[in-house]
């Protein structure tokens, strides 16, 4: 992808962003959140706001943008919403915070208990890590157990980031959560199965990008009723969005416990746990307390936007935004060839791209986003839509959407165009310098996801294209790839007979390929029972990017990161 700096002047921005490397200890909220935004100093898209009203932000250097961020989530009426500042100017005069309880406090518990059908009784907190932990806690304590399984993203707190690496965090605490996949009931129960009776919870989100199965999520509860285990759902993101009472509304499952946030408030910094009394009632027993617990301004803002979700269509209103979005962006997609889409509820929203040949779904989305901001909207790959968005911006983002589609494509085009040549000269290299029958390819992708490795790419012979394109570990377990269509490589080598038959997709395991720090992989093709390919790469373990590999041919590969 081409990714030219855009220039300009240095000017107040320059100046405030070079304070805030200088000052701040993370560097600014765009070094912990969006670095790969800002790798390459690209302009385009904004670093500092200085102020927003309804669906628009403007940004230091006066630019108006649509905002679908929404401050990361909580924004759901839409910025500087008329009722939450009058609560806010209203509830002045009572202090922000004050040595006792205040009514609103128990006013606003109330309104969470009509609403959320988890909810018995009620705590507060101000961020969602913070009612995580009290969740996990509560697990732990009234079930006697350790052991934590979870799917999602579920904050700072040691019991989560000890699985990433986190310094600092305790080594220790990494054998007491587990992850799961989601939509797969089965590894969930083995999970179970291996750990018998030591499971205190399953924590998760109870959709994110991808939504539930049938069945699935009732599966999870009837799981943990069974084992013992408490369910936890993290409804930082779903809470208020999907329905009114959160994704357990919508789906009709109810967990023992329920950690909520982002919306409650409308961008006031407000947490909740609710849950069973059974369970509640054990809270004061685990250490949870803190200082701005009580804090009447994000209650006030909180009892606003309650009161506008029970009077107002609101989550009607966000899922039909949502929904007009997927649709232009799925027809733009169309138009254009460049395989895109917004996935999960209508409501939240979370934008994907496939690879297009040669250039990786991260150069994609990368380039999309920085593509919309150019044109006045504002995503970070994440689609939430507020109460404020009308059709008007909905109209204006689907055509910076087509705009940017329309982009990619001309990219994507050339690219293509380079890779065929590339792909020419390198069979070329392969059999005209090593004799014939030699088999060539490329590595178009290796990915790292997680606990899998994905490649995907070609192997030709001069006279066709190996009945087998295996994957073997360095201990000797062998796995098979599946072959792939590649029209591309029809166009690329017409001389060969059936040469769109050559592309191959694999999955690996780091259990098995990626053990003791180290991925060590050898491919090899097979023509009639024969190895007619091998060559082996070794990478030691980095953080989830994507990994590219250039034409290779003999025993040797030199594979290059991108972070």
């Amino acid at each position: 992808m081409n990714r030219t700096s855009s220039a300009h002047e240095p000017g107040p921005t320059d100046e405030l962003l070079a304070q805030a490397a200088d000052i701040l200890a993370y560097g600014g909220l765009h070094r912990a959140l969006l670095r790969p935004i800002y790798e390459l100093e690209d302009a385009a898209f904004p670093q500092l706001a200085v102020a927003a009203r309804g669906y628009e932000l403007v940004d230091s250097d006066g630019r108006v943008f649509i905002d679908w961020m929404n401050a990361w989530g909580p924004v759901i009426l839409g910025y500087r919403h008329p009722a939450v500042e009058q609560a806010i100017a209203d509830q002045l005069a009572a202090g922000p915070s004050v040595s006792l309880m205040h009514p609103i406090e128990i006013e606003v518990a109330s309104m969470l208990v009509e609403m959320v059908p988890s909810a018995d009784m009620v705590a507060f907190g101000k961020n969602g890590s913070d009612v995580l932990n009290a969740a996990i806690r509560v697990a732990r304590a009234v079930t006697g157990r350790e052991l934590v399984l979870q799917h999602g993203f579920h904050g700072f707190h040691d019991w989560y980031t000890c699985m990433h690496g986190a310094r600092g965090v305790l080594p220790v605490l990494r054998e007491y959560v587990h992850p799961f996949p989601y939509n797969d009931l089965g590894a969930l129960e083995q999970l179970f199965d291996e750990f018998d009776d030591r499971v205190a919870a399953v924590v998760m989100e109870p959709t994110n990008s991808v939504l539930p199965d049938p069945g699935y999520l009732e599966g999870v509860r009837e799981l943990t009723r069974s084992r013992g285990a408490l369910l936890v759902f993290d409804e930082m993101v779903t809470g208020f969005r999907l329905a009114n009472g959160g994704a357990q509304e919508l789906f009709g499952v109810t967990p023992d416990l329920t950690c909520l946030g982002k919306a409650i408030a409308n961008g006031m910094p407000l947490s909740a746990i609710v849950g069973t009394r059974e369970y509640m009632k054990v809270l004061p027993e685990v250490g949870f307390g803190m200082t701005f617990r009580g804090e009447t301004l994000s209650l006030a803002a909180a009892r606003a936007v309650l009161s506008t979700l029970r009077d107002e269509p609101v989550t009607e209103h966000l899922s039909g935004i949502g929904r007009q979005l997927k649709d232009g962006l799925a027809r733009a997609s169309a138009d254009t060839g460049i395989r895109s889409e917004l996935m999960g509820p209508d409501a939240r929203l979370t934008l994907a791209f496939w690879d297009h040949g040669p250039v990786m779904r991260e150069d994609l989305t990368l380039a999309f986003i920085l593509e919309c901001a150019r044109h006045g909207v504002l995503t970070n790959g994440m689609v939430l839509p507020s109460y404020a968005h009308d059709e008007a911006a909905v109209t204006r983002t689907i055509a910076a959407f087509e705009a940017a589609l329309g982009s990619l494509a001309e990219t994507a085009a050339a690219a293509d165009s380079a890779m065929r040549d590339a792909m020419r000269a390198g069979f070329s290299m392969g059999n005209g310098d090593h004799g014939e029958g030699l088999a060539t390819g490329w590595i178009d992708v290796m990915r790292v996801d997680g606990e899998q490795m994905s490649i995907a790419g070609w192997m030709l012979l001069d006279d066709g294209w190996p009945d087998v394109v295996e994957f073997v570990s360095a201990t000797g377990e062998r796995l098979v790839a599946e072959p792939e269509k590649r029209p591309d490589l029809r166009t690329a080598f017409p001389q060969i007979d059936g040469s769109e038959n050559g592309g191959y997709r694999v999955s690996l395991p780091k259990q098995v390929f990626g053990q003791n720090g180290t991925w060590d992989i050898t491919i090899r093709g097979q023509r009639d029972a024969e190895t007619v390919f091998s060559c082996r790469i070794k990478r030691e373990h980095e953080p989830a990017r994507a990994l590219r590999a250039p034409h290779w041919s003999g025993d040797t590969m030199h594979v290059y990161g991108r972070a």
